[in-house]
């Protein structure tokens, strides 16, 4: 069991730091989705050439000449639209408000690391974890930021998986720094602990270093201490 729980907090920091990137490792598109696009395709081809033959057969006719007239219509509103929807994009994002979506929370993390990163190496007790975590939470967002503003070109898969790994195998030597420089602290807090009741209760009353009429208030308060020491535990 204590091997358990030993292990689990670099489990659980492994799966945290990888869930940036799990969305690589989910295929892109199912089975079923690209048979079902194989056979919409077809389908598509097979009415373009039905739809070329009555086009053909009624050339020349009112009715296709409406047709035409319409379809000039169309084209010219599509292009039209693709014009807006290229004023619209943002860096390759379809408008601002997904290009925010993307770019706020990585944005965040950012300063966020930074700021954090900044603290802990000015901090006099310079905590390894720390730093290392927040290197790790740094390297997540420029990964995201030259993801957001690198032309046209995603990342390939590996760079994924690298980035995966390396984030993972770092923050579990923070979690590691970071739980060993916790109970070192606190092994040493305990030590200055016993050894401030070593000094009231034993050396105090042996070096007779209190005047006998504040013996009594002196023991009193030392009883005091200890009880009030020993509920705390």
């Amino acid at each position: 069991m204590e091997k358990v729980k030993k292990i689990l907090p670099y489990i659980i920091a492994v799966v945290c730091t990888t869930a940036f990137f799990s969305f690589e490792y989910a295929p892109e598109f199912t089975k079923e989705y690209k048979e079902a696009k194989i056979n919409h395709l077809e389908a598509k081809r097979n009415r373009t050439l039905a739809l070329n033959k009555v086009k053909a057969f009624a050339k020349g006719s009112e009715v296709h000449n409406n047709y035409l007239k319409n379809k000039k219509n169309t084209d010219d509103a599509w292009s039209k639209l693709k014009k807006v929807k290229s004023n619209d994009a943002v860096f390759g994002f379809t408008n601002l408000q997904q290009f925010l979506g993307e770019f706020g929370w990585v944005f965040g993390l950012f300063i966020y690391s930074v700021f954090n990163l900044l603290r802990s190496l000015t901090n006099m007790n310079k905590e390894k974890g720390f730093i290392l975590l927040h290197i790790t939470l740094l390297s997540i967002s420029i990964f995201y930021l030259y993801w957001i503003f690198q032309p046209f070109q995603d990342f390939s898969k590996f760079s994924y998986y690298l980035m995966s790994v390396l984030t993972g195998g770092i923050v579990s030597f923070s979690i590691y720094f970071m739980s060993k420089y916790k109970f070192t602290d606190i092994g040493k807090l305990q030590v200055i602990v016993r050894n401030l009741f070593d000094f009231i209760l034993v050396d105090v009353n042996e070096k007779e270093l209190i005047k006998e009429e504040k013996k009594e208030y002196y023991e009193k308060k030392s009883m005091e201490l200890v009880k009030n020491a020993l509920d705390n535990e």
